[in-house]
């Protein structure tokens, strides 16, 4: 293989489903290391649009004539290795690499790689652990799987390199990193992992891939038991928390000692874990306890991870990526320890066997909200499976709580949330809902200027008739 900069071994890097997330921040490392970058995608979005600004030929349409002139495609998995440019690639031998197997490859081009694993809690923990070390002057680079105030690529020197590490088909073993980090190990992908035993194992792998260390939500350390811990007993807790609207306070003890004081501008445990994982991370690169405390208070949140989205009437919307059964128990709970007023969720089921793997424990989970509003299943990768669709979930719903409906389309979704009254409304799914919670929130804010134009022409009449 070409020598590092592995990206500067190529001329022109071609990326099939380059609209993802995670394929977009790659596409920009290539534009900003000066490789010509091309890519394709179905629908043109606001992520195709900024790769177009900043020089990258896009199309919109897969067919193999996109690839001319690559001398390198990578492919992400929800395209598959079918698609007709990748197919096209192979006949004519231009190299072929999946994502992981690039990601991996890039990696090795920074001398500190720290790689956040868990089947939640990934991006913010990545988004933690970067502002902490931007504040401490340490210039790292960021790949994560979700938007930051900064993006989804944060360009960094090539000292540390913080990353995401996803479990799905084991990619995260394609990395060798420094720090290994795992959030929580609750099964997911069934479609790959056939049982709970399966995908443990491939955590206990990817912690042996790490060079210096392995950090670990102390619930899960029987998977990884020589491995620090972070969690209600592990090496690093929190204490003495406080819960308020917008924001937590708590205090954090390392080994039993206090360590120092945190205010994080986010709400929900989940996000104490999050926290404390990233303090620990911290605390091994011997970073100054004044700069994590005010890099987790300077840190603002990822989009989609509970986002706020305006008001719809009397309600309050929030969206979040949640698309697990934990997922949605953790919104859930972080909803109640700070509203008092009646919860609907929305959720949009994302893939069919998912669904159908984790049927009784979506019924678990989506009963703690006083409604719920079911949607069509997003397929993402997947054929249609018999019995696992939203309507089969909503037919077992039904059986454990009135309240609950199912709705054929995003139009219907709506008209069923503006018979609502003062509720808090949470839009969940890791697919199309997104463009539902978008809709309220463009609607809010013209609503909002709409107001203020109103207030701007009426005050002179005002003063007017006043000063007669």
């Amino acid at each position: 293989m070409k020598s590092y900069n592995f990206i500067l071994g190529y001329k022109h890097i071609h990326f099939v489903g380059v609209g993802g997330i995670s394929m977009s921040a790659l596409a920009k490392l290539c534009l900003h290391n000066g490789v010509a970058t091309s890519g394709s995608d179905k629908t043109k979005t606001d992520i195709t649009t900024e790769l177009e600004h900043l020089g990258a030929k896009i199309y919109y349409k897969h067919n193999k004539k996109n690839i001319l002139g690559a001398d390198l495609v990578v492919f992400t998995t929800a395209v598959g290795q079918d698609n007709p440019e990748v197919q096209f690639a192979k006949t004519c031998g231009i190299p072929v690499l999946e994502r992981a197997e690039f990601l991996g490859k890039v990696a090795k081009n920074y001398k500190n790689v720290i790689a956040v694993a868990g089947s939640h809690g990934k991006t913010t923990t990545c988004g933690m652990i970067g502002s902490i070390f931007k504040v401490a002057g340490l210039n790292p680079t960021m790949l994560v799987g979700g938007q930051t105030a900064s993006g989804n690529l944060i360009l960094g020197d090539k000292q540390y390199l913080i990353v995401e590490a996803c479990e799905y088909k084991e990619h995260f073993l394609k990395l060798l990193p420094n720090v290994a980090i795992i959030m929580n190990i609750d099964y997911d992908h069934p479609d790959y992992f056939k049982t709970a035993t399966n995908y443990a194992l491939a955590f206990q792998k990817f912690a042996k891939k790490a060079k210096n260390m392995v950090f670990i939500d102390e619930k899960y350390s029987i998977f990884v038991p020589k491995a620090t811990t972070f969690g209600s007993f592990g090496k690093y807790s929190a204490q003495h928390i406080k819960h308020f609207e917008d924001k937590i306070k708590f205090d954090v003890y390392k080994s039993g000692d206090f360590f120092a004081s945190i205010v994080l501008n986010a709400i929900g445990r989940y996000n104490i874990l999050n926290a404390l994982c990233a303090i620990s991370v911290a605390d091994f690169y011997k970073i100054d306890k004044k700069h994590i405390a005010l890099g987790l208070k300077k840190f603002v949140g990822i989009k989609r991870r509970y986002e706020y989205m305006g008001k719809l009437g009397t309600n309050v919307v929030i969206t979040d990526y949640a698309h697990h059964p934990t997922q949605i128990k953790n919104c859930i709970l972080a909803t109640k320890e700070v509203y008092s007023k009646p919860i609907t969720v929305v959720f949009e089921p994302h893939t069919y066997s998912r669904t159908k793997a984790f049927l009784n424990q979506f019924v678990g989970a989506l009963s703690m909200a006083d409604n719920v509003i079911l949607l069509p299943t997003y397929s993402a990768r997947e054929k249609l499976i018999k019995g696992a669709t939203s309507k089969n979930l909503f037919n077992t719903l039904q059986k454990k709580m009135d309240a609950v409906k199912y709705v054929r389309s995003y139009k219907k979704c709506l008209e069923q949330l503006k018979l609502l009254s003062n509720n808090i409304i949470l839009i969940l799914g890791a697919g199309s809902v997104i463009n539902l919670a978008q809709q309220i929130k463009q609607n809010f804010l013209s609503s909002l200027n709409s107001k203020t134009t109103q207030n701007q022409i009426s005050t002179p009449n005002l003063k007017t008739i006043k000063s007669k």
